[in-house]
């Protein structure tokens, strides 16, 4: 098995639709009434929130019928003002009056509409970026969909998945048994099994922190430091795989460098990534903090530059079947 396009991702999901509820009881109520609450009340908070979680899941909105959402007691007593004209303002400046209602000082209804409109940000936001995917070269084959994880058990979500690609796909889309868990599963059998996916596209580009003799036709002035009276360039970025690189299992890539000073005792690589796969230097704005670093030790008695080639440090980069590792 081989991944054929990097992986990819974003704001899209099914926490966001709960994100969209709790600012919609927000606009009800009040931003310090809801907060209060959930300081005070956590568990009864998550239990309003798990019983959301269940009716997001349904169909009852999609059919055009009302989704009920069970109201804590204490929820009731400590944020809801129980005059429903108290209501209207909040309600007017987002909602329609009759698409949201407290139902017997217990449910807050939510009209189709409504229930729909706390999806749409983050439907909308899959489709983009879908679309945008199908659109590359590396992808113009595929022709079925799976859906995974919570959000896929969605009916608005599917919904919205089989209208937007029914015309590209001849099967939309897949849904395994127990969706919810299946990255769980696929995790865990991949852990049984690493080297069933033998190649992987690279989502970013990694590299570590190094020196080079300074060049003021490439370099940056500012960079510019002497180091046993030689002048360098610090804080080069050096590429060790670019983002879009396809990486087989196993593979290795070796380096060679040599100490910055003559009587160094260990020579330190610090490791970053960078979202520009023609990043420059470590500080660029491309480049995230260090994720980590290799020290390699190099005991010697002094010597001078010139026999620095007796010290020469051997980094050898590599991919295996889980993760990166570096030596």
């Amino acid at each position: 098995m081989k991944e054929i396009y990097q992986v990819t991702g974003g704001a899209y999901g099914g926490i966001y639709v709960d994100e969209n509820f709790e600012k919609l009881l927000e606009n009800l109520f009040g931003i310090g009434k809801v907060k209060e609450y959930r300081i005070k009340f956590p568990a009864e908070w998550l239990r309003l929130m798990n019983d959301f979680e269940r009716k997001k899941r349904g169909s009852r909105a999609l059919d055009g019928k009302i989704t009920r959402i069970n109201l804590p007691r204490k929820f009731h007593q400590m944020v809801f003002e129980p005059s429903s004209s108290d209501l209207a303002t909040p309600l007017s400046k987002s909602y329609n009056l009759h698409d949201v209602e407290i139902n017997n000082d217990e449910f807050l209804c939510l009209g189709p509409k409504t229930m729909k409109s706390l999806f749409d940000p983050v439907i909308n936001g899959i489709i983009r970026h879908m679309r945008e995917l199908l659109s590359k070269p590396a992808l113009k084959d595929v022709s079925c969909l799976f859906m995974v994880g919570g959000f896929a058990e969605s009916v608005f979500l599917q919904e919205a998945i089989k209208m937007e690609f029914r015309s590209r796909c001849r099967v939309l889309p897949l849904l395994p048994n127990y969706a919810s868990i299946a990255v769980v599963q696929g995790a865990l059998m991949f852990g049984q099994k690493p080297t069933i996916v033998t190649s992987r596209v690279m989502s970013t580009t990694y590299g570590f922190r190094i020196y080079r003799e300074f060049d003021p036709t490439k370099h940056d002035p500012k960079k510019i430091i002497i180091a046993e009276g030689i002048a360098l360039c610090k804080e080069i970025f050096d590429v060790v795989v670019k983002e879009s690189d396809v990486v087989e299992l196993g593979e290795t890539k070796r380096f060679t460098r040599l100490p910055l000073y003559n009587d160094q005792t260990e020579v330190r690589f610090p490791f970053y990534t960078s979202t520009d796969p023609n990043v420059k230097y470590t500080t660029d704005s491309s480049v995230g903090p260090s994720i980590g670093a290799l020290v390699v030790d190099s005991h010697t008695r002094h010597i001078e530059r010139n026999e620095s080639q007796h010290r020469i440090v051997h980094l050898l980069r590599g991919h295996g079947n889980k993760s990166d590792w570096s030596r």
